[in-house]
């Protein structure tokens, strides 16, 4: 991510959400997350970008927005397999992030990876629409087919 990118970043932000970010935060997301902020680009044109924050043992995905007419080609799974881990570089124990709780398409992508809801707050967006509060370990988060085997020693 570069702070040349920010104009492509703010319009896929527009396309993405009912509710866009102001760009001037987006700005700042920019300029304070470095290299906790992903774009994928296809020629010259952002087509998604994902940004995430990390405070002591917690990464928060702050926003993960992909081009209406290019999702379900595996850019959302990019970018956050890419967040995840540079997170976990960092020293992410858990990842947690927003979701709205009538967004099925977003939940159903986010459990596949292995995130699990573990709270729900209410009037969370400015219309009025409650999120889910989704989490998973940094430890599943390296591998979404990784699954703990039990030692046998013990």
């Amino acid at each position: 991510m570069e702070t040349s990118d920010a104009p492509g970043v703010y319009a896929l932000e527009r396309a993405c959400f009912p509710d866009p970010y102001p760009s001037v935060l987006l700005y700042d997301l920019i300029k304070s997350q470095g290299t906790r902020f992903f774009v994928a680009a296809d020629s010259d044109a952002i087509i998604g970008y994902a940004v995430a924050s990390l405070k002591g043992k917690d990464g928060h995905v702050i926003s993960l927005g992909v081009d209406p007419r290019r999702r379900r080609r595996g850019v959302g799974t990019d970018l956050m397999s890419a967040v995840e881990m540079e997170l976990a570089q960092q020293g992410a124990e858990r990842i947690f992030f927003e979701v709205r709780k009538g967004n099925a398409g977003a939940i159903l992508f986010y459990r596949r990876r292995g995130y699990r809801a573990v709270a729900e707050t209410r009037h969370y967006y400015i219309d009025g629409e409650d999120a889910l509060v989704l989490e998973r370990s940094v430890e599943s988060s390296a591998d979404p087919d990784h699954r703990e085997e039990p030692d046998p020693t013990n």
